[in-house]
């Protein structure tokens, strides 16, 4: 009977002392993650020594600006692309093309479009071509002409990207 009521007691006592333990263990996980754990260290800028800046809350500011400043070059930078043309013209010179740049007006699609604004013929050339010729002529001088405003918008954002990735 004595044995029964130790073991009884045994294995009613050794649950709840396993758990004790095991609550104990995670408080003390819990207090050192806060205490130590890089989200406590990093929320509000806390510095390592040596380091110039750690992230944090604190830098957040700092960035909102930086893409304040950002966005209001990427509109001046929009504005003088509107403002401009770009002529091309096909291998042998027969068609002639001016192109303009379209800024994108929607901040989801950045990437401004293009246009040909106009489209000339060397009159002679003209009258005795073939529409294959005419075609294949056009088209050669729309790629090029995509091709050279596409070049001049980039060389365009590159401040951009200077300004963004601190090149």
């Amino acid at each position: 009977m004595k044995l029964l009521i130790f073991m009884v007691a045994f294995l009613a006592a050794a649950p709840a002392s396993a758990f004790i333990l095991n609550q104990q263990s995670t408080l003390q996980r819990q207090h050192q993650s806060l205490t130590t754990g890089s989200s406590a260290l990093n929320l509000f800028g806390n510095k390592k020594e040596g380091d110039a800046k750690a992230p944090g809350m604190m830098d957040q500011l700092a960035m909102f600006k930086k893409a304040q400043e950002i966005a209001t070059k990427k509109k001046q930078l929009d504005e003088e692309l509107a403002k401009g043309s770009w002529e091309v013209e096909s291998a042998d010179g027969n068609v002639k093309a001016v192109f303009k740049c379209l800024p994108s007006l929607n901040p989801m699609d950045p990437n401004p479009d293009y246009e040909a604004a106009s489209i000339k013929f060397d009159q002679a050339w003209f009258d005795s071509a073939s529409p294959e010729d005419i075609s294949k002529a056009v088209k050669e001088t729309v790629i090029k002409g995509i091709e050279v405003t596409t070049q001049a918008v980039a060389e365009k954002y590159s401040s951009l990207q200077a300004m963004a990735f601190g090149q």
